[in-house]
């Protein structure tokens, strides 16, 4: 975009300012190779590891617009995106709409963090700022007339199909720690939203290093930005040892007697809690010695806010943390988060042990990092970008001149094996490494996560939904996607140049999209170019009175294909799309059921209108039934949809339930809906649930009798509210009357227990 002078020397102006509030003398690398396009209204993927001021180029964005749009004369008036906004100004709901800038983040600590920041930094503007994490606090009124709008990705992925048209009054959408694109839960809720708003807004992404940035900057056609240059310097070392707590012992030892702070990741929650008491006495020793340190202080301050000293983990923490140390884990209250959080700040906690989930929270940096475990409870190895993320907490900008991040190792086995898994280099001779030894980071590379069949038809769903396509629409939609685009690159990579891929890619899409009269040739084609069958042979067929086995030999490999009237499956994966050895076995059959098998494979539109979860209007436009938004909105798949309905039909319509009684249902149900991987036995919570929700107890009583966690608790609750959200309208587009308006007052009690508990 050309960008005269006038304009350029006013952007330049506001920015100054902006330096000049937050007292930021130079600029950071990745800020230097930033600045000059934020004169521009350029895509910006910005890679760059922890600390090296990402944030302050995605808050210079969003105060230069506001700033902007103030000396402008219109309030919907945005310099530099006239035409984003052509015939888009009808919709009365958004008169005088200010145009605003949207942070997207995976947690809702680090939304707090940023309201925060914004609102302490800016404050002499009077920013409008409105978080909208859930339910609880969706307030279309607010979202409307906020500057600044701090949302998760689910709850983005909503306010688009309930608010349509504020994707046109919206300047930028800044997507924070945009490489959980590659996260299988997180993962398919950002591409889809990803592939709702390109070419509608500015996009600014920002992340940790990853390993393909050029993939996402190539797909969003934005200008990358990388840099490699950390502020403080990061040096590693692994420590093989069977003894963890000697290794730790040191640490902890070195950093409080150089005045540095230490932070534990740990692998579970409960070794963090162990670890912490194990070592509390050691450490109380260590930094009564320091002038700093005075536990009268620390608990002047718990007292001065009134923090709890009798429930589950603050008892513990409360002598812990006058002693030096504390835990910290998705388990704690959030108040008891901030008060760990702000001890550590003020340097009266020395030691924090901690679980993976503040390496992707609030920004709370140490000189020295030690990550106990490399894997997590489950037995499964950290993602190399989750662990990188955790290490590079170490090395506080402007206290520390270094960073240090150690590793502990059993043996000199599992020594390697961290070695091949988080750097290019295997030195396994080398007890330590660092800068001056040329080893590398080995990151993971992003993939599309609309991996499945489910995955992709809530993808069409929520397309539908959130745009309200054409058929012909919805397919150009599709090939926006990050799916089509890491497709497109394997194509390019593999197939002959004269092949018009472009265009296979769109019959591809069709095939996966709508049911045809005839089977073309050309879309078994287009599955050739995708699943190449050139290595693979059939190697056997084992009939049986009504299905066969057909065995594909791929090198020394063999699957089998299973047929079973139209039922195919292989024994490589059953979830996947589809599959190279289905496709072999699919040319060997007839045209006719070759066409069945097709439609019963794929077809994802065409069964979402046979069910009546989507219709096309009299123009051709596709948009969702009622149903069809209910389970776009709740994120889940039809199967899922079908077993609620039925839920509601055959046994909660039968068994009548009082409001507890619906309450625990819900909450059964709950695991089954969300596909989470409780860590606790959510069943066990019944109690507590009715206590706290139906009979109105302070949340502190109900933890304190029973001795829970209030983050879980609290976790609990506010999934059986987001259910319940989306059960009340379903209750009642199948007819039942009582139990939807039950639904309805439950919701009503639960936003009032979760406003009051958050």
């Amino acid at each position: 975009m050309v960008v005269d002078n006038e304009a350029k020397e006013n952007t330049n102006q506001i920015l100054k300012e902006i330096l000049t509030w937050k007292s930021i003398t130079k600029l950071t690398d990745i800020q230097k190779k930033a600045y000059p396009y934020l004169f521009s209204d350029d895509n910006l993927i910005i890679v760059a590891p922890s600390g090296a001021g990402k944030t302050l180029i995605a808050e210079m964005v969003a105060i230069r617009d506001i700033m902007n749009e103030w000396d402008s004369e219109s309030n919907i008036y945005i310099s530099g995106h006239e035409n984003r906004f052509d015939n888009q100004l009808s919709s009365k709901n958004f008169e005088n709409v200010p145009a605003k800038t949207i942070f997207l983040v995976p947690l809702r600590a680090l939304a707090e963090e940023k309201a925060s920041n914004f609102a302490k930094d800016y404050r002499h503007l009077k920013v409008k700022i409105h978080m909208s994490m859930s339910e609880i606090d969706f307030n279309e009124e607010e979202i409307r007339k906020c500057n600044i709008l701090i949302s998760t990705y689910e709850r983005f992925r909503t306010i688009l199909g309930r608010m349509p048209d504020l994707v046109y009054y919206t300047k930028n959408v800044i997507i924070d720690e945009f490489h959980l694109l590659g996260d299988k839960k997180r993962g398919p809720i950002l591409e889809t939203i990803l592939t709702t708003i390109i070419d509608k807004v500015r996009l600014i992404l920002l992340s940790a290093t990853i390993a393909n940035p050029k993939d996402i900057a190539d797909w969003l056609r934005g200008v990358l930005l990388v840099s490699e240059e950390r502020h403080i310097p990061l040096e590693y070392s692994i420590l093989t040892s069977l003894d963890p707590y000697k290794q730790i012992s040191k640490k902890i030892d070195y950093n409080i007697k150089n005045d540095s702070q230490l932070l534990v990741f740990c692998g579970t929650r409960s070794k963090a809690e162990e670890f912490a008491e194990d070592f509390s006495q050691f450490i109380f020793t260590r930094a009564k010695q320091k002038k700093d340190f005075d536990p009268g202080k620390v608990l002047a301050f718990l007292e001065s806010i009134s923090l709890p000293n009798d429930t589950l983990g603050n008892k513990q923490l409360y002598e812990l943390m006058q002693k030096g140390t504390a835990f910290h884990h998705a388990g704690l209250s959030r108040i008891t988060k901030k008060v760990v959080e702000e001890l550590f700040r003020q340097k009266l906690v020395k030691v924090l042990f901690c679980t993976e989930t503040l390496g992707a929270g609030v920004n709370l940096p140490a000189r020295e990092v030690v990550i106990v475990d490399t894997k997590r409870w489950n037995n499964e190895w950290l993602s190399r970008n989750v662990f990188h993320q955790i290490a590079g907490r170490a090395g506080r900008p402007d206290y520390d001149f270094y960073g240090n991040c150690s590793i502990l190792a059993n043996d000199t086995q599992e020594k390697g094996a961290i070695l091949n898994r988080f750097w290019e280099s295997n030195i396994e001779s080398k007890n330590t490494f660092s800068s001056e030894i040329n080893a590398k980071p080995r990151f993971d590379e992003i993939s599309s996560m609309i991996l499945t069949k489910d995955e992709f038809e809530k993808l069409i769903l929520t397309l539908i939904y959130s745009n309200k396509p054409t058929q012909k629409e919805l397919i150009q939609l599709l090939k926006r996607t990050f799916l089509d685009f890491k497709m497109m690159k394997m194509l390019k990579r593999n197939v002959d140049n004269e092949i018009d891929i472009d265009y296979f890619s769109e019959v591809y899409f069709k095939t996966l999209v709508e049911t045809g009269e005839d089977f073309e040739k050309e879309k078994l084609s287009a599955l050739e170019l995708y699943y190449q069958i050139d290595n693979l042979e059939i190697s056997k067929t084992i009939e049986g009175e009504i299905s066969q086995v057909i065995y594909v030999k791929e090198n020394e490999c063999e699957n089998n294909v299973s047929l079973k009237q139209d039922e195919f499956t292989c024994s490589c994966t059953h979830n996947d799309l589809f599959c190279k050895h289905r496709l072999l076995v699919l040319k060997q059959l007839p045209k006719v059921r070759v066409k069945r098998i097709i439609d019963k494979e794929f077809s994802f539109l065409s069964k979402l209108q046979k069910h009546n979860y989507v219709i096309e209007t009299a123009k051709g436009k596709m948009n969702t039934t009622i149903k069809g938004s209910i389970c776009a909105e709740m994120g889940i798949t039809r199967e899922k949809f079908e077993y609620l309905k039925d839920w509601l039909m055959l046994d909660l319509f039968a068994k009548k339930p009082s409001l507890s009684q619906l309450l625990f249902e819900c909450q059964k149900i709950a695991p089954v809906v969300e596909d989470s991987d409780y860590f606790i036995d959510i069943l066990s919570f019944k109690r507590p649930i009715y206590e706290h929700v139906i009979l109105g107890r302070d949340m502190l009583s109900v933890i304190r009798k029973h001795q829970l966690y209030e983050g879980d608790l609290l976790r609990i609750e506010v999934s059986i509210k987001s259910i319940i959200s989306g059960l009340a309208p379903l209750a009642e587009y199948l007819g039942l009357t009582d139990i939807s308006k039950n639904f309805e007052s439950l919701d009503k009690i639960l936003s009032e227990v979760l406003r009051l508990s958050f």
